[in-house]
C-alpha cells in the first residue's frame, strides 16, 4: 500500500497539488471522454437513451462512434451519487482503477509468476504507472486508463485454471466471468481490448513455435477440462458481446470504417522506438534532440533501458540454461520479447508502407484501428512480466557466493526501470473552468426543443461546449463531437460556412421541432433564424 500510496501520488501529482483543479485530459479528447461518462450517468438514472446520446440530433444510436465505457459505468455512477462532479469523479475513477490494477498485478506476479515481494511489488509499478500511459492520459486521452481493467482480467483467467486439469463449478464461473469482462472490455475501450487481443495473438504463436507439441499433447490429454473452460469463456465472451454487438452494429451499417491510408498517416518510424516523449525525465533531452517533440500518437514507445535489460538477460540466460527442458521462465521471458519485437514489426511504417495492411484486410475489427502505436500501451505489460521473471530466474540461480551480488544488480537494475518511467507531462483540463463556464449557461426558452450554438471560429471548442451544455439542460444538440461523425453531418467542416452546414443537416435529417441558437459570448439564447419552420416553408 505504501508503494501504491507513494507512486500514484506522484503519478497524478498535478491534480493532487492544484486540489483537483486540473484533471487528465484536455479540452478536446478530455472532455469527450468526461461528457460520455456523464451520458452513461444519466442512461443510468433513465434520463437519456443509452444508445442515443443527446448530440447530432436528430441521429440515433450515436454512442457507437466511439469508445462507450461500459465497464466503468457503475463505479462512475457511485461517484457521481457521493456528490463529485463528473470531472473530479472520472479523475477519482481512474485513482482507483489504479490500485485494482496494482493489487491485480501485485497478486499475479506473487501468486503465478513466483516473483519475491520486492520484485513483486516493483512490477505492480511498472505495469501501473508507466511512462507512455501516463504521458498518454495526461496529454489528452484518459480513456486508456481502461488498460488497468487488464491484470484484473488476466488474474481472473489465471484464477480460473488452478484446478487443471479438474475444473470445478468456481473454475468454470471464473472462466466465464474473464469472457464476460473481456467483452464488455471492448465496449469500454475498443483500442485496449483488440489490441491486447493481437498482442496475445503474438504470444499464442510463439508459444506454438517453442513449445507446440507439449500444448498439443495437454489437449490431448485433457480435452474435456480444456474444452470446459474454453467453452465457458466462450460463453462469457458471448454474453458481453451482446451490449457491443448493440452500440456498434448501427454504427458499422453507416460508417465503413476508417483507410489504410487514415493508419498509415499516423503509424510509428522506426526511429520511434525511442521516442518516449519530450516530457520523458531520464530520456527526454535525447528524444528532443534526436527526434523533437513529434506526435503525440508516436510517443509511447516501452522505456529502453528496460527492454534492453530484458533482452540482454534473456540471450545471456538462454546460453547457460538447459536446452531441454527449457525453464518455463526462459520460455515466457522469450513469449514477451517476440510479442514486443512483433508489435513493432505489424505497425511500424516505412516510406508509405505499413506490414498492419495484412491484419488491417484479415483480423476482424481492424479497420477501426487509427494509431497502432497504441500497442506499446500493452506491450509495457509483457516486458515488465518478462524482465521480473528472469530477474528473479536469475537471483534463484545464484550460487551462494553470488547471491548478495546478485540482488544488488538486480536492485539497481529494478530502481532504474522505475526511474526512467517518471514522466513530466501535467494534466491538461482546467477542471474549475470547465465547471464555471457551465455554470453560467442560462435555462432556455420553453418552446426550445433542440439548438445549435453560435458558429464562433473554426477550432474553438463549439461541439463539446454544446454538448455540455445539453447535459445541463437536458436539451439534445445538432452539434457534437466524438470518433466519427453521421454521414452528412458537416458542422465542423472550415470548408463550409457554418449556417449553411445547420441548414444542410436539418434539410438532411427533416427535422420539425423548433430550434434555438445559444451565443456563448454573451450567454443569451434566440430562436434560430434557419428554424426548421421557415426551411420547411422554403421547401414548399
Amino acid at each position: 500500500m505504501a508503494a501504491w500510496l507513494g507512486a500514484a501520488a506522484f503519478a497524478f501529482r498535478s491534480s493532487l497539488l492544484t486540489s483537483f483543479g486540473l484533471v487528465f485530459g484536455n479540452g478536446g479528447d478530455g472532455r469527450l471522454i468526461a461528457y460520455l461518462h456523464e451520458h452513461l450517468f444519466a442512461a443510468l438514472q433513465g434520463r437519456a437513451e443509452l444508445l442515443s446520446p443527446a448530440f447530432y440530433f436528430p441521429q440515433e444510436n450515436a454512442l457507437g462512434y466511439t469508445d462507450a465505457f461500459l465497464l466503468d459505468a457503475l463505479p462512475f455512477a457511485a461517484l457521481r451519487g457521493l456528490g463529485f462532479d463528473p470531472f473530479l469523479a472520472s479523475q477519482l475513477l481512474a485513482i482507483a482503477l489504479s490500485l485494482c490494477c496494482f493489487m491485480a498485478t501485485l497478486v499475479i506476479g506473487r501468486r503465478y509468476l513466483r516473483l519475491g515481494p520486492a520484485l513483486a511489488i516493483c512490477a505492480a509499478v511498472l505495469v501501473t504507472f508507466p511512462n507512455n500511459l501516463m504521458f498518454k492520459t495526461a496529454e489528452a486521452h484518459p480513456n486508456f486508463f481502461a488498460l488497468y481493467y487488464v491484470p484484473c482480467l488476466v488474474l481472473l483467467a489465471l484464477w480460473a485454471i488452478e484446478d487443471f486439469p479438474r475444473p470445478t463449478k468456481w473454475s468454470l464461473l471464473r472462466a466465464g466471468g474473464f469472457g464476460l469482462g473481456y467483452g464488455l472490455l471492448f465496449a469500454t475501450s475498443f483500442y485496449v481490448a483488440w489490441l491486447f487481443a493481437l498482442t496475445l495473438l503474438f504470444g499464442l504463436g510463439t508459444i506454438a513455435v517453442l513449445r507446440g507439441r507439449e500444448a498439443i499433447a495437454l489437449l490431448r490429454r485433457h480435452p474435456g477440462s480444456c474444452a470446459a473452460l474454453i467453452g465457458a469463456a466462450i460463453a462469457g465472451f458471448a454474453i458481453g458481446a451482446i451490449p457491443v454487438l448493440a452500440i456498434y452494429l448501427p454504427a458499422l451499417h453507416q460508417q465503413a470504417g476508417r483507410s489504410f491510408r487514415d493508419y498509415v498517416s499516423f503509424a510509428p518510424f522506426p526511429k520511434d522506438l525511442i521516442n518516449l516523449g519530450v516530457h520523458n525525465m531520464a530520456w527526454g533531452w535525447l528524444v528532443d534532440r534526436l527526434i523533437g517533440d513529434a506526435q503525440h500518437e508516436r510517443a509511447l514507445a516501452v522505456t529502453p533501458l528496460m527492454t534492453a535489460a530484458l533482452v540482454i538477460l534473456l540471450l545471456r540466460l538462454r546460453r547457460t540454461a538447459p536446452a531441454r527442458p527449457m525453464p518455463w521462465q526462459i520460455v515466457f521471458a522469450s513469449v514477451c520479447v517476440a510479442v514486443w519485437g512483433l508489435s513493432w514489426l505489424v505497425t511500424l511504417r516505412v516510406g508509405t508502407f505499413s506490414a498492419f495492411w495484412l491484419p488491417y484486410h484479415l483480423v476482424p475489427g481492424a479497420v477501426a484501428i487509427r494509431a497502432g502505436d497504441r500497442i506499446q500501451l500493452l506491450d509495457n505489460l509483457w516486458l515488465v512480466a518478462g524482465l521480473m521473471v528472469l530477474l528473479q530466474y536469475w537471483l534463484d540461480c545464484a550460487p551462494r557466493a553470488e547471491g548478495a551480488r546478485r540482488k544488488l544488480i538486480a536492485g539497481v537494475v529494478a530502481a532504474l526501470c522505475l526511474i526512467e518511467q517518471i514522466n513530466l507531462q501535467p494534466a491538461g483540463l482546467e477542471r474549475r473552468e470547465e465547471l464555471a463556464r457551465l455554470a453560467a449557461v442560462p435555462a432556455a426558452p420553453p418552446q426550445c426543443r433542440a439548438f445549435v450554438v453560435d458558429a464562433g471560429t473554426a477550432f474553438d471548442g463549439k461541439q463539446l461546449d454544446a454538448m455540455w451544455i445539453s447535459a445541463k439542460l437536458g436539451l439534445p444538440t445538432l452539434n457534437g463531437d466524438s470518433g466519427w461523425a453521421p454521414p452528412g453531418w458537416r458542422l465542423n467542416d472550415p470548408t463550409i460556412d457554418y449556417d449553411e452546414a445547420v441548414r444542410l443537416w436539418i434539410a438532411a435529417t427533416g427535422l420539425d421541432v423548433p430550434l434555438c441558437r445559444y451565443d456563448r459570448s454573451a450567454r443569451q439564447w434566440s430562436p434560430d433564424p434557419q428554424s426548421a419552420d421557415e426551411l420547411s416553408a422554403k421547401r414548399r
